[in-house]
């Protein structure tokens, strides 16, 4: 869900099976001292736990609460814009999963759609996030600081042409498939990979709903930047079912389209 950045501060510490965390307060704010001289466009998500208090009126008690996943994105002013996409830094971290872990990077929104672009593993630092220990923020300093590549990778993706042929396309909704069974992304700690649905639904997007911001119709052809955005779209609008993996799922999006 959506908050706004004076509720998530309010997180409360937490145990999960014996291993003491931080307030939320201790592991955002190294990140909004950073970002917050560059910016003041702060974008929120979390996920709500399990268990939760409720206020007498049966409201979720954001006063008494936990956070234990925690998605906030950093969005660049406009002079950092490149071809209609934002320049976003972002931070990501995970409490209650498998192993705790936090993750920074750097990519792009479209301004179209909103749908989130990571187009380099360079532009990915992933960390296990240890209990009563402070976060190395040392990979986010670096982010900061490196040179924006998204305009190489858009315009080799407007570049390639994607004919509206059926054969084509069944060829290449095969590779997808397959493609999404077969291919994780090791993150360093752990594999991520798209289900085979991302894929049919892409389709679906593309060549079978005449509604869809992506349809190409019979008569036309289309590029392979079209394409890709319908993926992006299934992957960041997901209706927050995930928002821990949302990064490595569009880096992935290379090696599944075989771009």
């Amino acid at each position: 869900m959506d908050i706004q950045l004076d509720t998530l501060l309010k997180g409360k510490q937490t145990r999960i099976k014996d291993k003491e965390y931080f307030e939320t307060e201790a592991y955002i704010n190294p990140f909004l001292e950073r970002m917050s001289k560059i910016t003041s466009d702060f974008r929120v998500k979390v996920e709500l736990p399990e268990q939760i208090t409720l206020t007498k009126e049966g409201d979720v008690n954001f006063e008494d609460i936990t956070y234990n996943r925690v998605w906030i994105q950093a969005v660049l002013p406009e002079q950092f814009d490149v071809d209609n996409h934002q320049d976003v830094i972002g931070m990501v971290y995970g409490l209650d999963t498998r192993k705790p872990i936090v993750k920074f990077y750097r990519g792009g929104l479209n301004r179209a759609c909103t749908n989130l672009c990571v187009f380099n593993p360079d532009y990915l630092d992933v960390q296990e996030l240890q209990p009563e220990a402070a976060i190395d923020y040392r990979p986010l300093d670096i982010l900061i600081n490196k040179a924006n590549e998204i305009k190489v990778f858009l315009e080799k993706l407007h570049n390639i042409t994607f004919p509206r042929d059926n054969q084509y396309i069944n060829e290449q909704l095969g590779m997808w498939i397959r493609n999404c069974l077969n291919m994780p992304y090791y993150n360093g700690i752990n594999n991520v990979k798209l289900a085979t649905s991302t894929a049919i639904d892409a389709y679906k997007l593309l060549f079978e709903k005449d509604s869809s911001d992506y349809y190409v119709p019979v008569t036309s052809n289309t590029d392979m930047f079209n394409i890709y955005n319908a993926f992006t779209e299934l992957i960041s609008n997901d209706k927050d079912k995930d928002i821990m993996n949302k990064c490595e799922k569009t880096l992935l999006l290379k090696s599944i389209l075989e771009v």
